[in-house]
């Protein structure tokens, strides 16, 4: 037998992988369902929305509340916007959020999560090791 045999150091290459980065499965997040309700907007799954990112819903909804420019409050599993705003305005909202705070700037994942460096809030992927600095909102 070759010391070098190609399919057993793949073997033992993709064991000491972590876990995270065997997963096959896809990041679906669910299209956002908005309805208006008089002047006011509700986003009917945001609890659902931000289950699927794997963030709290009050750091999304403080995101939201910024980026559209809108107070908000957090009803059951809606979140209600005190303005009229078109469901595609929420959602591309909603794919910057995915894109500054939930993605893996190196990897592309979505397995990442806060975390603290000498005092500064990173997010760190579980997947590749890479980090960056968050912005705040």
């Amino acid at each position: 037998m070759n010391f070098y045999d190609y399919d057993k150091l793949l073997e033992e290459a993709y064991e000491q992988l972590p876990e995270v980065m065997k997963k096959t499965s896809r990041f679906d997040v669910p299209e956002v369902n908005v309805f208006f309700e008089g002047n006011k907007t509700v986003l009917r799954n945001f609890s659902q929305v931000a289950k699927a990112l794997n963030r709290d819903e009050k750091h999304l909804q403080k995101f939201l509340t910024k980026e559209l420019g809108a107070y908000s409050l957090v009803s059951g599993d809606r979140l209600v916007f005190n303005k009229k705003l078109f469901g595609k305005k929420i959602g591309e909202a909603v794919k910057r959020y995915i894109s500054e705070y939930v993605l893996c700037p190196q990897c592309g994942k979505p397995d990442t999560r806060f975390s603290t460096l000498e005092g500064v809030k990173i997010l760190k992927c579980e997947a590749c090791g890479a980090w960056k600095p968050l912005k705040s909102i």
